[in-house]
């Protein structure tokens, strides 16, 4: 979920209080990248968050993950998050954003800007695809990455290759309540590759904390097993935060 330290609502405490309300064990505040434009992280804003959410961890009553949603900005694998603040995060999320400074865009315009505002060609389509599926594979290898969000979002994949990575490197595919159509086409794959999944409100404002009623819909609809759903029957596991690994 996200808060006013990048494009949300709300701060840690607005989040933790509505957690406890309704029950929840664990959340994870995930604010944007670095890279974002205007309505991004920065390093006194993740100081202060970190701050919060220590506050918050003293009350005891829901266990408040710090997190960032990462942006994977080229086909090395490159991301919008400096090594030293992943080294502080709890979880890690990576996912594809449109909206991003111009240094960025300048140095892979096609993945920034025909990803985020349209195709062209067929050709130009099967292109991207697979630069967009060796982007997030070498990302998902560089980094301690816990979660890959929205799959299939703006930026179309090979889904059973990024399976296969996610798979490998223990990566959970987000069951993303905002953007849950885009696994329509991405979910008989997933099932079969045998990854695991996680529970993503995506909640920008503090009041949809928790809320899953479209996933809850897209997992019964599809026979998603509880027990490979993390949130629903399987207990969170995170990667330790060390320094990236080169490809």
């Amino acid at each position: 979920m996200h808060t006013a330290a990048s494009d949300g609502q709300g701060c840690v405490a607005d989040k933790y209080a509505c957690a406890a309300a309704r029950g929840l064990k664990e959340i994870a505040i995930c604010d944007h990248g670095f890279g974002s434009i205007l309505l991004h992280s920065t390093r006194r804003k993740f100081d202060v968050q970190n701050g919060d959410i220590l506050k918050a961890a003293a009350m005891k009553s829901v266990t408040v993950r710090q997190s960032i949603e990462a942006s994977v900005v080229n086909d090395a694998g490159d991301i919008d998050v400096p090594d030293d603040i992943i080294a502080r995060c709890d979880v890690l999320h990576l996912g594809f954003h449109r909206l991003m400074q111009f240094g960025y865009i300048r140095r892979a315009p096609q993945f920034m800007l025909v990803n985020g505002w349209g195709t062209k060609s067929a050709r130009l389509d099967e292109d991207l695809v697979e630069y967009n599926t060796r982007a997030f594979s070498n990302a998902l290898r560089r980094y301690p990455v816990d979660v890959l969000c929205h799959l299939n979002h703006r930026a179309q994949v090979d889904v059973k290759r990024i399976a296969e990575v996610a798979l490998e490197r223990g990566v959970y595919i987000e069951l993303n309540e905002k953007h849950i159509e885009t696994m329509e086409s991405a979910i008989g794959i997933l099932l079969e590759s045998g990854v695991t999944f996680i529970l993503g409100s995506d909640a920008h404002r503090t009041a949809q904390t928790g809320l899953f009623p479209r996933v809850t819909e897209f997992i019964k609809r599809h026979g998603i097993p509880e027990e490979r759903i993390c949130g629903v029957g399987a207990e969170p596991r995170f990667k330790p935060k060390k320094n990236k690994t080169e490809v």
